[in-house]
């Protein structure tokens, strides 16, 4: 049963959820210094919290990341068990409740590891050493105020004695208590756990309910019960009927979709993107602007734009929000289009906005990235001497620090030297998304080599539905052959401002007009959007009538 639940659990992680793991791994800085540790050490549940952040960091691979999360969730497991007085197979299969209400509480992806391993060490001291008075503190420092299940473990075992446990439950009351003088936490968090949840108002109720869980099953195996295969059997089952159905309920597809599409952002995997995008068509602004910008670096966009649902220019540049996870995948865009300086400011607020106050390695290393740039060198070693502390970003920062020794950096990274070609160096402006289309002008007109910018700019015209402005930048567009895109932009405009085609530019395609002339004729004749999307869905023209009707 314990191999088979590890297995699904793997499973689950690395194929149902696997940019969830990634997800964690991306929003943490571990270091392997002393001064890192001793941070985290010096409050109460910081050891668990390192323990958990030492296995965050493994989420980099999604497969390893796996098998950390199923052998941690097994292991509570089998430590319940372990805390059980009479070990019959109906208590080994109630061992599995913690698990089930674990994985529902991990399926957030603001639930951290820290969680879990402080819950294990909790069960481990149960399993080991029962009735130490000296533990309960010891225990509350390592793992924090999930140190009451070795209090309630004990009261279970110690029944028939109740001043042991009434007597280590006011040690474990008192600890938090003393603790509020020691470390500059409110008492709530010293009494709920300073880093089990990235959200500190949040109360992890799966958590708790997880750990009661576990002593619950410990409570039913003190009564004695005859040994029966039947009921152990058919309460596994229901155990993992149950934690199926928790799980995907739990489980949120629509930010895992999302998460894919950052991921591969981060990757670079521009033709995975599209390929994603081919068999499932993404909807969500933050997703669609991942696939455009995939469009857009392989040359794509004015061609394939609206091949793909469009859902307005939010999903071309989102807007700004002042939170820890839309500015990451947004800072990107900036960066590919060479606004580098707002890619940094972008990136910063990210990282400011993390909720329990952590470090992130991926922002850390577009923040030195962004310095190295701007020529601010000596802000960039501070990133990438952090980084020389991590286990998966050592080796890219150490090569970057001695190609900043060696005045060599834009020699050997073609992508920093293509930035600082693409940046801004004669013009300066205070950022402004409702400008948008200026801004990206700027970037084209000031490197001419700037193609994205260039596809950026027209694709901002068209979403914004602005034509007039869209005519006005077309001179800009030099390929031998018109965009597909771009001739149905032109159309439009004609079909707005003409009676018929005569003389109709070369550039426009005659087949294009004559899919146009259909268009208007259907759309006039009353046929439905359904029906429209069917056999239009794909032109410029649709969009334009039937999308982002935010005006």
């Amino acid at each position: 049963m314990t191999l088979l639940a590890g297995a699904a659990i793997f499973c689950f992680y690395a194929v149902v959820y696997p940019y969830h793991l990634h997800f964690q791994e991306q929003y943490q800085l571990f270091e392997f210094t002393w001064a890192y540790f001793g941070s985290l050490a010096a409050i109460p549940g910081g050891v668990a919290d390192w323990l958990g952040r030492f296995l965050t960091q493994l989420f980099y691979y999604a497969p390893l990341g796996a098998a950390c999360m199923a052998l941690l969730l097994v292991g509570i497991q089998l430590l319940t068990w372990a805390c059980c007085r009479n070990r019959t197979l109906l208590t080994y299969a109630l061992s599995f409740l913690p698990v089930v209400l674990l994985l529902a509480f991990y399926a957030d992806e603001n639930a951290l590891a820290g969680a879990a391993v402080a819950l294990a060490l909790a069960l481990a001291a149960s399993a080991l050493c029962r009735k130490q008075i000296l533990l309960v503190p010891v225990l509350y420092w390592l793992c924090g105020p999930l140190a009451v299940v070795y209090v309630l473990v004990t009261a279970i075992w110690e029944g028939k004695r109740p001043w042991i446990w009434l007597f280590l439950l006011v040690i474990l009351v008192l600890c938090p208590l003393i603790s509020a003088r020691l470390v500059p936490y409110p008492l709530a968090r010293l009494f709920q756990g300073v880093h089990y949840y990235r959200y500190h108002n949040i109360l992890p109720v799966l958590l708790w309910l997880g750990a009661l869980g576990a002593v619950a099953v410990v409570l039913f195996s003190a009564f004695k019960g005859q040994e029966k295969w039947l009921p152990g059997l058919a309460t596994f089952a229901g155990l993992a009927c149950l934690g199926v159905f928790l799980t995907l309920r739990s489980a949120d597809m629509v930010k895992e979709e999302w998460m894919r599409y950052d991921f591969m952002v981060r990757m670079k995997m521009w033709n995975r993107i599209m390929m994603t995008a081919d068999k499932k068509n993404p909807r969500n602004p933050k997703t669609v602007s991942c696939l455009n910008l995939a469009l857009g670096k392989t040359g794509r966009l004015p061609d394939s734009q609206f091949s793909y649902y469009q859902n307005g220019p939010e999903g071309l540049i989102p807007s700004y929000v002042g939170d820890y996870t839309n500015p990451v995948s947004t800072s990107e865009i900036f960066w590919h289009l060479g606004m580098v300086n707002t890619a940094q400011r972008y990136a910063f607020e990210a990282q400011e906005a993390i909720p329990d106050f952590q470090k992130s390695a991926r922002l850390y290393r577009r923040l030195a990235e962004t310095n190295i740039v701007n020529g601010d060198w000596d802000v960039a070693r501070k990133y990438l001497k952090a980084l020389q502390h991590t286990l998966f970003y050592r080796q890219w920062a150490k090569e970057t620090l001695s190609l900043l020794d060696e005045d060599r950096i834009f020699e050997v990274r073609e992508e920093l030297e293509q930035a600082r070609d693409q940046r801004l160096k004669e013009h300066d402006f205070l950022f402004s998304d409702t400008e948008m289309d200026s801004m990206l002008g700027l970037l084209h007109v000031e490197n001419p080599g700037n193609d994205l910018a260039l596809d950026y700019l027209m694709a901002w015209c068209l979403l914004t539905k602005n034509l007039d402005r869209f005519v006005e930048c077309i001179h800009l567009v030099t390929v031998p052959v018109m965009p597909k895109s771009y001739q149905e932009a032109l159309l439009l405009r004609w079909v707005q401002t003409h009676s018929d085609f005569t003389g109709l530019p070369p550039y426009l395609a005659p087949a294009h007009a004559q899919r146009i002339s259909r268009f208007v004729a259907d759309m006039q004749a009353g046929k439905s959007e359904e029906a429209m999307r069917r056999q239009y869905g794909d032109t410029y023209w649709f969009y334009y009538y039937y999308r982002y009707r935010h005006e």
